[in-house]
């Protein structure tokens, strides 16, 4: 399965800033990577202020990022961060509305967690994000034909949209190279949610669908008209003619 690497071989040492209110949950998830992930090192705030602080005076590998802050919207400080770093965030939310996936998403949020959530869950969230390259090993996109505004080179993870370079997250990349990997077959949403994110996600299609949804927003001329990412009655299919080649 693309993401269902042994993250647990992964001994690389990070440095991963928590913003959350909740001392409670912050303690848990200190004890649950300390248990299972010793060398990742966690930082933590209890306000948007001072995450925002921390992300500037420490650098931090990656951020878990509550949206439910007491003093800032979380989603403000998303767009703050993503003024000044390219750092991986995962946003931690309450919330299940897809909008706010949605809007954390093409934010420039790399992944989303619904609380409450499991210690399996998060550890494999946060290992995923930070080693897309893992993820993607084995997938072979040949470069496609020449046809509309965007350009994508699958070698180097490059992507732009009539001439303006388009920011994709690591999570974005892997879902667009995966679907372009199977020539233009259609997958269904369960096959796609178990090879990305895992079996417990088989039944998420709302998860499948916002990824989806932010990906046209970057990709496709017009996004309610897709040319290169569209649905059939048997899924997501990938169209190779939709876009040019580098």
């Amino acid at each position: 399965m693309v993401m269902r690497e042994k993250y647990d071989r992964i001994q690389a040492p990070i440095r991963i800033l928590f913003i959350e209110d909740s001392a409670e949950i912050q303690e848990a998830t200190r004890l649950i990577f300390e248990i299972h992930w010793p060398e990742a090192e966690i930082i933590q705030a209890l306000t948007g202020v001072e995450g925002l602080e921390l992300m500037k005076a420490e650098s931090p590998d990656m951020v878990i990022l509550d949206l439910g802050l007491p003093d800032m919207d979380g989603m403000k400080v998303l767009r703050d961060i993503r003024g000044f770093s390219d750092a991986p965030v995962v946003i931690l939310t309450v919330r299940g509305e897809e909008t706010d996936k949605i809007r954390g998403l093409e934010l420039g949020a790399d992944d989303f967690i619904v609380k409450p959530f499991s210690h399996r869950e998060i550890l494999a969230r946060v290992k995923r994000v930070m080693y897309p390259c893992q993820a993607s090993l084995g997938i072979k996109v040949e470069q496609p034909p020449n046809s509309t505004g965007t350009k994508i080179d699958f070698d180097l993870g490059l992507v732009s949209r009539n001439g303006k370079s388009v920011k994709l997250t690591n999570t974005e990349m892997i879902l667009l190279r995966y679907l372009a990997s199977h020539d233009g077959r259609s997958l269904g949403d369960n096959e796609i949610l178990t090879e990305i994110w895992g079996e417990d996600y088989v039944d998420s299609s709302e998860y499948l669908n916002a990824y989806i949804h932010s990906l046209r927003q970057k990709v496709e001329d017009d996004p309610n008209k897709p040319k290169i990412i569209i649905r059939d009655e048997n899924g997501y299919k990938f169209v190779k003619g939709g876009i040019q080649s580098t």
